[in-house]
């Protein structure tokens, strides 16, 4: 479509809906009529084809939903101050309307971040009272997902409010902390930070700035420097007599944190309890990374962590902020127990608030989740680990010849690259990633093997596409392929008359010419990612481990090749860069990756989910505080997983406290030993034969209108039953929350009438090969795939057992009824549906409902027959809420031996991740 054509039509219509506040009503119909009105009216005969592209566009503008955060805090009724008070809204006021105008965010997205940082603000101390405080709190957002613009925001309006001085800190790496810092020029301060370093404080206007030049901000960093030992000699301002905030952006590095210690240090402080008389706002970004002390209370904290408490205390009114998505490792999991962790130097005690995200961001449940509108997006790696292991040195050899998955991933970027152009988005940029070593040797080698590659596809492209019988070269022959397999086959791409192969093969010879490769890390990341030099779009595929896994971003990232070993949830997610926004391209994207880091995303997208409800439940609870929530998570597998890191270096021993209590677990986890597989299908049949003999029956859910009618259901089993087959069956150690004999006596010990009766169910499922006799009735077992099979372990893929609706055995149809009312008032922003309910659900609700266990009999795909065509047994046990929720916990205790042995922890956890950057002086 011709791009003048399209501009003219959307700013026409731009200047009819602009006279119409109420945005909530741009649905998808009313937006369609305004285009068609447009184009009747003017006489632009629009086909199908641009009706599309013009839609897509305005939709993309004016569509976009997002909602109100949550929060939970220490003080349940605390003040609007903000709001309330003698404000002024020039700061706030220009950002905003740059937002609009400049960034091109859509109105309802700058309400929902207008209300969701008036209320941060608010949990902040009021800088205008004289009277001291010290605020910690935590915002917790999605990777990718903006929350720059929301820490940006909070900034503003803590100047309008009256904060005298704002400190910024940034990752640990210089080219994240540039980046940080050009976007607080833009969006705060409003000068080119680094013209006024070259040319001594002449201003050079940008983004705010154009808003409303009167205002303006005294910054002590630049895009060229950090806060350095020139800056700590020779500036003389004072506090006092500054007319206009300061701020400070700094990465995460003990040297330069030491310089702005000693920096405010030497201010005019009170006389009374010698502390600076101003309010100090200091944001945290990335807080989960080396901002925690990860030592034990019997040593000094860790630099970092030390240096952000000392600048705190210097002031007698301090508001901490940390902002991360990945918030497990820093506020959940350090302290031993709930005393030390409620007085934690940086635990979030006074509050804990959750940021939505605009309905058009693509994150982890999106791409990983069962129903993921993205999930076409993965593709799977499953040759890398024949060309490099995943475990390897950094004096490795790389062979010459790329695996087949790299080359298809860097010829999808070439066709992503030519559709881009024929969409008319010619100058955006354009990235590949490829994440497959921590060490830079190994980068560099990866990158030149990739340069080769690239440069023998652009001849070929260049010198035989266009001619009849390219399809005789095998590389273009390749290509061919890929577009059928990779773009054709998944679903979600379209062609049309403008963009399909033809076309496609025609715009590729120029698409591809600028691409090049380049390996990032170390210093280079500022000069080979300088996004501005490119004023026609960067074109690169970027070979790298740490600089491209915490919080780099790579503009316009298309493809995604990850290949790592790490199993922490902050380092998994933080590596995720293909997480965000993807407007206009978002359905040729794609994420490569092994299907054991697959299913990996999975568990961390499922627990992060978990994380978000459990706030969110206790926020209609007044009575629940941040350690409340903090208690809750530090029970959860994944946090175990986390803390590893963490407690590598002391090798301390880790307890996990487990409640039973509104739960659902289930045994993701089995042991390859052949004694055990045949043990626990014996100790199944032994059981149900039990059961017959004292005279239980199967249920029928037509005569006793059961709402569940695939499982096999046995109803009302004593007690006595299932402590007796708890006791025997075999539950591998690796399944954290389920320890079938701790539970066996739990069970047995306690006297809450709730658990005297259960309901079993036997899942079904559609395995051709392994049938099992249940109460004389031959059922075909459920099938499962192995996302990792290890010398002693198997792991299922997604680490869930999971058959939809199973969990709604025993309940009739009346009963789910009342349940999934129940539910819906419970959260009536979700639309629930049968198969999107999660499992937990069924009991945390306080739904009076008998246990359930489940027991799942599991083929396991696999092209070896390593259980000798025995079932795995796999359980599930929910427990409805008790009238004694206290008795039925216990601690799970693990040592670094155990991590070790079953979540392959290894050097790569510690090196990499806890690298805090260079000096730059």
């Amino acid at each position: 479509m011709d791009e003048q054509k399209k501009v003219k039509i959307l700013r026409m219509i731009d200047i009819l809906l602009s006279d119409d506040s109420d945005v909530d009503k741009f649905s998808e119909e009313y937006l369609d009529s305004k285009i068609k009105f447009i184009s009747e009216h003017f006489g632009y005969n629009l086909n199908s084809d641009e009706f599309e592209e013009i839609r897509r566009q305005l939709h993309h503008q004016y569509s976009i939903i997002m909602n109100d955060g949550w929060v939970i805090s220490q003080d349940a009724d605390y003040e609007d101050w903000y709001s309330n008070g003698p404000l002024t809204d020039s700061y706030w006021g220009r950002y905003k309307r740059y937002l609009l105008d400049d960034v091109g965010f859509s109105p309802s997205v700058v309400n929902a971040i207008d209300t969701s940082t008036s209320s941060i603000v608010n949990l902040l101390g009021d800088p205008k009272k004289n009277v001291s405080f010290a605020k910690k709190g935590l915002v917790i957002g999605d990777v990718q997902s903006g929350k720059t613009a929301n820490y940006i925001s909070v900034i503003n309006k803590a100047a309008d409010a009256g904060y005298k001085v704002i400190v910024l800190l940034t990752g640990t790496i210089e080219k994240l902390r540039k980046q940080t810092q050009a976007r607080v020029d833009e969006g705060f301060i409003g000068d080119n930070t680094s013209d006024l370093e070259r040319n001594a404080g002449r201003r050079c206007l940008i983004g705010v700035g154009r808003k409303d030049p009167s205002r303006n901000a005294v910054a002590l960093t630049s895009t060229i420097k950090d806060f350095n030992k020139t800056t700590l000699i020779n500036s003389n301002i004072r506090l006092d007599s500054l007319s206009s905030p300061l701020i400070l952006v700094v990465k995460k590095n003990k040297t330069v944190l030491d310089r702005v210690y000693k920096y405010f240090r030497r201010e005019t402080t009170d006389a009374i309890d010698s502390k600076i008389n101003h309010s100090l706002l200091f944001i945290d970004d990335e807080a989960d990374n080396a901002s925690i002390n990860t030592n034990s209370s019997d040593n000094s904290p860790t630099a970092i962590n030390q240096y952000i408490r000392k600048i705190l205390s210097l002031f007698v009114r301090s508001s901490y902020v940390g902002y991360t998505a990945t918030p497990y490792a820093n506020v959940f999991i350090e302290p031993s127990n709930s005393t030390d962790m409620y007085n934690a130097d940086l635990f979030p005690r006074d509050y804990i608030y959750v940021l939505d995200s605009p309905s058009n961001y693509i994150g982890a449940r999106e791409i990983y989740s069962v129903n993921g509108k993205y999930k076409s997006m993965y593709r799977e790696i499953d040759d890398f680990e024949q060309y490099l292991p995943i475990k390897h040195k950094k004096d490795a050899d790389v062979p010459y010849e790329l695996p087949l998955s790299l080359k298809k991933a860097i010829l999808s970027f070439f066709i992503i690259n030519a559709i881009r152009d024929l969409r008319g988005n010619i100058t955006s940029h354009r990235s590949m990633l490829v994440n497959v070593s921590r060490f830079i040797a190994i980068q560099n080698e990866l990158s030149d093997r990739i340069n080769i590659f690239v440069s023998n596809m652009k001849n070929a492209i260049q010198n035989y596409i266009l001619l009849p019988s390219y399809d005789q070269y095998p590389l273009l022959q390749l290509l061919y392929d890929v577009y059928n397999s990779e773009f054709i086959l998944p679903g979600k791409y379209k062609e049309n008359s403008e963009i399909n192969w033809e076309t496609i093969k025609k715009q590729l010879i120029q698409s591809i010419e600028n691409i090049k490769v380049e390996s990032i890390n170390g210093g280079n990341a500022s000069r080979l990612l300088d996004y501005k030099v490119y004023e026609k779009g960067l074109r690169i595929i970027a070979v790298g481990g740490l600089s491209l896994s915490r919080g780099l971003t790579l503009e316009g990232l298309c493809v995604s090749y990850f290949y790592r070993n790490s199993v922490m949830y902050d380092t998994l997610m933080q590596m995720g860069r293909w997480f965000g926004y993807r407007h206009n391209y978002e359905d040729i994207c794609q994420v490569w990756m092994s299907g054991e880091s697959y299913s990996w995303y999975q568990h961390i997208s499922d627990a992060t989910d978990e994380l978000r409800d459990e706030i969110r439940r206790c926020i209609n609870d007044k009575n629940n505080k941040p350690i409340d929530v903090g208690i809750r998570v530090r029970s959860s597998e994944g946090a175990l997983i986390v803390t590893a890191r963490n407690k590598m270096r002391s090798a301390g021993d880790y307890e996990a406290d487990i409640s039973l209590n509104e739960n659902y677990i289930e045994t993701p986890y089995f042991s390859r030993s052949q004694q055990s597989i045949d043990g626990n299908v014996i100790q199944v049949k032994e059981f149900l034969e039990l059961l017959k003999i004292k005279g239980y029956q199967l249920a029928n859910p037509e005569a006793e209108s059961l709402h569940n009618k695939s499982a096999k259901q046995i109803l009302c089993v004593k007690k006595e039953y299932i402590v007796e087959f708890l006791k025997n069956i075999d539950t591998h150690s690796k399944n954290i929350k389920f320890d079938a004999r701790q539970i066996a006596k739990l069970l047995e010990a306690s006297t809450d009438e709730i658990l005297e009766s259960w309901d079993i169910a036997i899942a079904q499922g559609k395995s051709k090969r392994i049938q099992f006799d249940i109460f004389d009735e031959k059922i075909h077992v459920t099938e499962r795939t192995a996302a990792n099979i290890c010398r002693d372990t198997i792991a299922l893929n997604s680490r869930r057992l999971g058959t939809p609706g199973v969990v709604s055995s025993g309940l009739t149809e009346k009963e789910y009824k009342a349940f999934f009312k129940l539910l819906a008032d419970s959260d009536p922003e979700t639309n629930y549906s049968e198969v999107t309910i999660p499992d937990s659900r069924f009991f945390d609700l306080g739904f009076k409902r008998r246990p359930l266990l489940v027991i799942y009999l599991i083929d396991l795909k696999s092209s070896e027959n390593i259980t000798q065509n025995q079932p795995l047994v796999g359980l599930a046990l929910g427990i409805p809420k008790l009238r004694e929720p206290k008795a039925l916990s216990y601690k799970y205790k693990v040592n670094v031996k155990w991590l070790q042995k079953y979540y392959d922890i290894d050097d790569d956890m510690l090196t990499e991740e806890d690298d805090l950057g260079e000096d730059d002086d």
